[in-house]
């Protein structure tokens, strides 16, 4: 294979160039060979140009002896078009195609590798998480020499298969990225290493676990080597972590930065980033026409279980707070659509509803964003049942976590009035920024009181306290016909057709049996 290309490269790459075409010309393909990958790392994530040009001057000897260098010749095209890594589709290949165990562990992984890139770009996440995991038991299986002569290769594998476990929310993701920096540290390739760290406190920051995100960071930009597109995860990272600390301006710069780059696997975390910094109606339109235009763009990824999908729910959940009007989430009932569905009972003033939902969460298990906004709900939700011991207990939980992590942004989850109610009742204390960042105080769930009697507020009280007809009627020294026939008149003034629903509303008006 030839080429007779000329494209303006910098000093560095006109040089590499030169010395590639010097071997050839001396009949020395293997050794021009081992040049092209010894410079990987050095110009595949910033002048991928020149080692395509350099692949495609290779004889076709070398692709019939290395048949996996079809597949780097595929990246780089893709790559050096300007597309994502992510768009990256092979051509047709048998080390790809069947990586049979006879075939040599370099052209077994770039072939499983090749897999798993296609099925990332096709939107199969579930087959991109299993061959991934498969690629890293053959790895993990081989012999200690193939490994060996794989040391500076294995880096740009392993970053695949730790991105395919990561948009499959695999929890083998975080210690795949960890491995990789690792191996990219020992064979000098920082550009690696660095996108391996920024994932990583990506992955923590949006968990909530700051202070594992922040040392993330720390260790991402400790390696000066910024790689533009591939800096996305590092920037959303710092807006994450300065929403949660209600600095949006800081946020909105480096959402700014990341915007300006392909996202890639990151379009979804960056939708709901857009969502939590849009804080007027103006604002809730323009990502709402963004979310529109994307999800359009990935629908396949923004359906299949994973990452995507959960960041398109947090975007949408977010966006209805904003709005204040909470639908029933879709998808499976895992934990987001639950966290969501509680929230909504919760601002609709089903209490009840909302601490049964809640209940049904391992609270323990959950990551700190998640875990202290359920814990939120619980406690709001309890301040309004009238459970005020389990009210405090849930919010001294949350508190702590809030404060621990930094996710100030997360106090958001309950409505302004209820957070001063709940901070009182504790005895902890709130930042006023946090107040005056929140919704205001009118935004209580509890609805207006409807023009009842007092005969009918009595009823009503009595109805939530879950007594019988007998019992009511003897505590209001009325007959059990009075009981029903001011039952009936009530259930048709509240718009309700039952008693349970009736004792649901007596929670919400925040009336109880001493009422």
């Amino acid at each position: 294979m030839t080429t007779d290309r000329a494209l303006p490269y910098s000093e560095t790459a006109a040089s590499f160039f030169t010395r590639v075409r010097a071997e050839l010309d001396s009949r020395e393909w293997r050794s021009a060979a081992r040049t092209i990958e010894d410079h990987w790392d050095h110009f595949a994530l910033t002048e991928p140009q020149v080692l395509l040009d350099a692949f495609t001057a290779l004889p076709s000897e070398a692709f019939i002896e290395t048949p996996s260098r079809l597949i780097e010749v595929d990246y780089l095209r893709y790559v050096a078009s300007g597309a994502a890594p992510h768009t990256f589709r092979r051509r047709f290949n048998p080390a790809a195609d069947a990586p049979t165990p006879d075939l040599p562990l370099r052209d077994r992984l770039f072939g499983i590798t090749s897999r798993v890139a296609a099925h990332r770009s096709a939107g199969r996440i579930a087959d991109a998480v299993a061959d991934a995991v498969e690629a890293r038991r053959v790895l993990d299986t081989a012999d200690a020499d193939e490994t060996a002569e794989l040391r500076t290769a294995l880096p740009h594998l392993t970053i695949h298969w730790a991105q395919a476990l990561d948009v499959g929310d695999s929890p083998l993701a975080a210690n795949e990225y960890e491995q990789t920096c690792a191996a990219a540290v020992a064979t000098g390739q920082p550009r690696i290493a660095r996108r391996a760290a920024a994932s990583l406190a990506w992955m923590h920051a949006e968990q909530g676990r700051i202070h594992n995100a922040r040392t993330w960071l720390d260790r991402a930009t400790g390696f000066d080597v910024a790689i533009d597109r591939y800096d996305v995860p590092l920037l959303l990272a710092e807006a994450l972590i300065a929403v949660d600390g209600l600095d949006t301006e800081k946020a909105r710069r480096h959402l700014a930065a990341a915007d300006q780059f392909v996202a890639g696997e990151y379009w979804a975390a960056s939708l709901w980033l857009h969502a939590l910094l849009s804080t007027s109606p103006e604002d809730i339109i323009i990502t709402e026409t963004l979310m529109t235009r994307e999800t359009r763009r990935h629908v396949s990824r923004a359906v299949e279980p994973g990452a995507h999908r959960r960041q398109v729910a947090l975007a949408r959940w977010t966006l209805r707070v904003r709005r204040g009007t909470l639908q029933t989430p879709g998808g499976d009932d895992d934990r987001i659509p639950s966290a969501i569905a509680a929230e909504r009972a919760y601002r609709q003033g089903r209490f009840a509803d909302a601490q049964t939902v809640v209940s049904r969460l391992p609270k323990d298990d959950l990551p700190p964003r998640l875990g202290a906004a359920v814990l939120l709900i619980a406690a709001a939700s309890d301040l309004r049942l009238g459970r005020r011991d389990q009210a405090v207990d849930a919010f001294h939980r949350a508190h702590d976590m809030i404060q621990h992590e930094g996710l100030s942004m997360v106090f958001a989850t309950i409505d302004a009035c209820a957070l001063k109610e709940l901070a009182e009742a504790s005895g902890l204390s709130v930042d006023s920024a946090v107040l005056q960042f929140l919704h205001d105080s009118t935004d209580d769930p509890r609805p207006a009181m409807p023009s009842l009697s007092r005969r009918e507020r009595q009823v009503l009280a009595l109805l939530a306290s879950g007594m019988s007809n007998n019992e009511m009627a003897e505590t209001l020294f009325i007959t059990v016909n009075t009981l029903k026939s001011t039952v009936r008149n009530l259930y048709k003034k509240l718009g309700v057709h039952d008693r349970a629903e009736a004792s649901d509303l007596a929670h919400r008006l925040g009336l109880d049996d001493g009422a």
